[in-house]
């Protein structure tokens, strides 16, 4: 059974969706990442009992508080077995750097599949948690999809302790 909260952010409301029966995070959206109505995949709307969104809800105060680095709520992103390999090593760039795409293709083995570690991170279900804003393109600049190339940027300032 899922179930869905909205809460307030810096970068706008976010849609966190827990499923009890992975017992993890399934869900991080931004707003206006989504051009559709609510979608029946987020489950019920949360009572306030659920303990992993209270528990995300309040790792997400931290970390855009500045006093968070690593995010300990369990997340288990739906995907292809490829989206998930590039989920796992995304989920393993330190915060506040970055890397390319083609990084990400050469660290799961995938050298000459930069493009589509690119389509897979702009399809992150778990925004933030799997943090697609620390990648970049070969140029160095965000770019894609996922929370929007401003939101990136505001997100890498956060990391690196600009305002």
């Amino acid at each position: 059974m899922r179930t869905f909260r909205v809460v307030d952010s810096p970068i706008g409301p976010l849609t966190l969706t827990w499923d009890a029966d992975r017992d993890a995070v399934v869900g991080l959206h931004v707003h206006d990442q989504r051009e559709l109505a609510p979608d029946p995949a987020f489950g019920t709307p949360d009572d306030g009992a659920c303990a992993g969104l209270d528990d995300l809800a309040g790792e997400l105060d931290e970390y855009f508080a500045g006093e968070r680095r690593r995010f300990a709520v369990p997340v288990d992103p739906p995907g292809t077995p490829f989206s998930r390999a590039v989920f796992a090593a995304l989920s393993e760039v330190p915060y506040g750097e970055v890397t390319t795409y083609g990084a990400l293709a050469a660290a799961i083995g995938r050298p000459r599949a930069a493009q589509a570690v690119g389509t897979a991170n702009a399809r992150n279900p778990v925004s933030l948690l799997v943090p697609c804003h620390r990648v970049v393109n070969a140029a160095g600049h965000p770019s894609g999809g996922g929370p929007g190339i401003a939101r990136k940027r505001l997100l890498l300032s956060l990391e690196r302790g600009s305002p």
